[in-house]
C-alpha cells in the first residue's frame, strides 16, 4: 500500500478518531501512523484546532443588525444570480 493510500485511509477515519469512536486496535494503528507521518500529524492538529474554533464561534450570538444585513446580502446575491 502506498504512503498516499495509507494517509487517505487514516484521514477517512479522522472524525471517528477525534470522537473516540474507533476500536482500540484501529486507534492504535492510526496513532502509530500519525506518529510516523508529519503531514498527517499536522492535519490532525489543524482539524482539532478548526473544530475548537467552530465550537467557540457557535457559542456567540450574532447581533440582530448584523444578521439582518447578512440575510439581505444573501437574498440579493441569490436574486442577482437567478436573473443572470
Amino acid at each position: 500500500m502506498s504512503e498516499s493510500s495509507t494517509c487517505q485511509s487514516c484521514l477517512a477515519l479522522l472524525v471517528d478518531y477525534v470522537d473516540g469512536q474507533l476500536p482500540d486496535d484501529v486507534r492504535a494503528k492510526l496513532e502509530s501512523h500519525f506518529h510516523d507521518c508529519q503531514p498527517c500529524e499536522d492535519f490532525l492538529a489543524t482539524y482539532r484546532a478548526t473544530a475548537s474554533v467552530c465550537r467557540k464561534a457557535l457559542e456567540r450570538t450574532i447581533p440582530e443588525s448584523v444578521a439582518a444585513k447578512l440575510h439581505a446580502f444573501i437574498r440579493d446575491e441569490l436574486c442577482n444570480k437567478s436573473k443572470a
